[in-house]
């Protein structure tokens, strides 16, 4: 099983991604941080977990979930002590292909995680083992953050 010592060392974090990303995503991708209010309950918690746990978006930067979704990250990136990695650029592949992503040019993190919607956000305990994942958008909380405290919880026992 893939672990976190599979994602490579010079991955940038999400406010880096979305800084040097294309002018024609970026724009949609500051809307959407300038738009949201992080749930702080759910911040104040993450904060507590920042050192035990760490998170692996992967996407497409022309996906509408991503574009919501990222800029979530790069929020809770900023509010916490969490580093944050994003491994944006996935592309589909050509017409007929068994592959649901291009590796190359999507990253190669694509193929070690059998990643097959964007974007992926993978949760990793201090050990490097992933605890849990978040498909396209969240689905068993309002928002997010609480989704991903939520994971981290149950992960706990």
């Amino acid at each position: 099983m893939p672990e976190l010592s599979d994602i490579r060392n010079d991955a940038p974090t999400c406010k880096e991604y979305i800084d040097t990303m294309s002018p024609m995503y970026k724009a949609g991708f500051l809307r959407s941080k300038d738009g949201y209010n992080l749930n702080t309950d759910a911040i104040t918690k993450l904060n507590d977990f920042a050192k035990d746990y760490h998170i692996v978006v992967i996407f497409a930067d022309w996906c509408g979930d991503a574009r919501k979704a990222v800029p979530v990250l790069s929020l809770i990136e900023q509010a916490t002590e969490m580093k944050i990695i994003a491994l944006g650029g996935m592309t589909k592949p050509p017409y007929g292909s068994d592959k649901f992503w291009a590796v190359p040019p999507s990253p190669v993190e694509v193929d070690i995680f059998g990643i097959t919607s964007s974007p992926t956000i993978l949760i990793f305990n201090s050990d490097g083992i992933e605890i849990g994942r978040i498909k396209t958008r969240p689905k068993m909380e309002p928002t997010l953050e609480q989704e991903i405290v939520k994971i981290i919880e149950d992960s706990q026992g």
